[in-house]
């Protein structure tokens, strides 16, 4: 994951090698856990889409706006805060006060979204079925706050295996309960039942993984040195939410449900891999930012290797998806998904822009500048985002929408870019080279389908995936060799293999 070279530091530095070594061991393991989770997921939604209508993923989507914020709100920013204190004397009392007090908040919140926040969504959307489903969801708030200490606990060191089987278990779970339900006719109840037993079951297991207990304690001077760090984070994560859901709840508002499911299916297929990618990646990563943060040049090598690999994961899926829409769609969702091609194709760019700016946020988090983070999406949120978005839904519909998250997320990328270069001395020519694979490798995926034009295009898909890998294999192979996955490195695989022989 980590191009030592990049940083103008010796080779032989045993510090950034040993922090390379769990960087890459946590992403391995976040790697395995994403990939049969989000895997299962996708699978699960293509079998789910053939068994029930885009009204139901509408709902589910419109309800989702409101619940996103919820959980953010409730969460209190105590996740990454936890991760990003330092270990001493107080630790403990410190997990045992955030605990308790996460689990009032997520009561509270439950309460404020039972009494006031149902009524208000049926009323915003003029559609009274959404109040049951809405009602069950927020459910999930209390799910995510009793996950919050024992996922910290074991972010910290670095035990990424127990997470990535917990998030494995629940995924399955919860996708076998959903298409079993959706099989017997539950419509919309078996993606509500998707979500609470995904989330019940990955946050009981990390809490048996994490082998810890809150004892009955709470001090109030330990959680205020830990609110001064992490309102910035919940305003930042708020003002993202909004960014992101702001155009579910405008297509819901102003076009219908039938609209937001179609728009929900073009999300999943784009944003998947790359906001799982994000995912796995800044949480391997961010502990480290948090190591290492009065140490610019290393947190500059790590920070362009997110760029790098982030950039050649998710650029040629969503390359594909631009090439190929017209043809994926009605294959696996069947012809009367196909308003989702434009929007795909759209939300595409979108994610290859989001790709091109690796962790910034988590780099201004990691070394104690949550305020700027802060600021930089409130104003993108409020000055790019709300505007763009009410007027390209107004205007084209959800193809306007789509163009509208292009916009700002290509706005928010420069910011940070800039933020990082005033911080750390980050230059824009270093965030290039680290894009220059990926892009070369795109490239060379529309030459195909230029050259080869309409035909059989499972063979052109093919083809284009081919002449991507023989672009990026040569930089990926050294990493790939190094690299420690749970069964071992490559060189590892090699030399046990060599002894059986």
């Amino acid at each position: 994951m980590i191009a030592l070279a990049q940083s103008g530091r010796p080779a032989g530095d045993r510090s950034l090698r040993s922090e390379a070594r769990l960087i890459r061991r946590g992403i391995a393991w976040n790697a395995v856990g994403t990939t049969l989770s989000k895997g299962c997921s996708i699978l699960a939604k293509l079998i789910l889409a053939r068994l029930l209508l885009p009204e139901h993923f509408g709902f589910v989507s419109m309800v989702v706006v409101f619940t996103s914020v919820t959980k953010i709100i409730a969460d209190l920013g105590f996740r990454l805060a936890l991760i990003q204190r330092r270990c001493g004397q107080q630790t403990k009392h410190l997990y045992d006060s955030a605990f308790w007090l996460l689990l009032i908040a997520a009561l509270v919140m439950l309460a404020v979204m039972w009494i006031a926040g149902v009524p208000f969504l049926s009323w915003f959307y003029g559609e009274p079925r959404l109040g049951p489903v809405a009602l069950a969801l927020s459910s999930v708030v209390l799910f995510q706050n009793l996950q919050v200490v024992p996922e910290a606990r074991l972010v910290r060191i670095s035990r990424f295996k127990q997470l990535a089987i917990a998030d494995i278990a629940g995924m399955v779970v919860g996708c076998t309960v959903a298409i079993l339900l959706a099989v017997a006719g539950a419509g919309v109840w078996s993606l509500v039942a998707q979500t609470l037993v995904t989330a019940a079951l990955t946050s009981a297991m990390t809490f048996a993984f994490a082998a810890w207990r809150p004892s009955f304690r709470f001090d109030r001077s330990l959680l205020s040195d830990l609110a001064s760090f992490s309102k910035f984070i919940v305003g930042s994560r708020i003002l993202i939410s909004l960014q992101q859901n702001l155009d579910y709840l405008l297509i819901g508002k102003l076009v219908g449900a039938h609209a937001v499911g179609i728009y929900a299916i073009a999300f999943l297929l784009t944003e998947t891999l790359r906001s799982q990618a994000y995912w796995l990646v800044s949480k391997a990563v961010y502990p480290f930012y948090s190591r290492a943060s009065d140490r610019a040049a290393d947190v500059r090598t790590v920070y362009l290797g997110t760029v790098r690999y982030l950039s050649m994961a998710v650029f040629p899926v969503s390359t594909l998806l631009l090439l190929f829409a017209p043809e994926l769609i009605p294959f696996a969702f069947t012809e009367r998904w196909n308003g989702a091609i434009v929007p795909v194709q759209i939300l595409s760019v979108a994610s290859m822009v989001v790709a091109s700016g690796g962790t910034p946020g988590e780099v201004l988090r990691g070394i104690g500048r949550p305020d700027v983070d802060y600021r930089i999406n409130l104003w993108v949120a409020f000055g790019v985002a709300v505007p763009a978005l009410y007027l390209g839904t107004l205007w084209l519909g959800i193809a306007g929408a789509a163009l509208a998250v292009v916009g700002h997320s290509a706005v928010s990328r420069m910011a940070y870019a800039l933020s990082l270069r005033r911080l750390l001395g980050l230059g824009a020519a270093e965030q290039i080279d680290s894009l220059r694979p990926a892009l070369l490798g795109c490239g060379a995926m529309a030459i195909v389908r230029l050259l080869l034009g309409p035909g059989n295009w499972v063979i052109e898909v093919l083809l284009a995936a081919a002449a991507y890998a023989a672009v990026v294999y040569p930089v990926l192979l050294p990493q790939l060799r190094t690299l420690r996955w749970p069964w071992g490195t490559q060189d590892e695989l090699r030399t046990r293999s060599a002894r059986r022989r």
